[in-house]
């Protein structure tokens, strides 16, 4: 490592131990302040489509999944335009 690359990784290291200690209270600042009333209705929909959807399902579909990447990992790489 070059005494720049040094330099630069040292003063990246310096600033997140500056910012961390912000960015922890800001975290915990929105998390004493959320409307959680608020929060569970803005994602109800997304509950009530998720229970919706599974009612007729046998699997969980994990199982496809996993066969589509496999067919992926297995299939020819698609030529690059350079």
């Amino acid at each position: 490592m070059t005494g720049d690359s040094k330099r630069e990784l040292h003063a990246f290291v310096d600033r997140w131990r500056i910012v961390s200690p912000r960015l922890d209270d800001l975290r915990r600042r929105e998390l004493i302040d959320v409307d959680v009333a608020e929060r569970i209705e803005a994602l109800n929909g997304a509950f009530e489509a998720a229970l919706a959807d599974r009612s007729d399902r046998k699997t969980s579909g994990l199982v496809e999944q996993q066969a589509i990447f496999a067919r992926m990992r297995n299939a020819e790489p698609a030529p690059r335009d350079e």
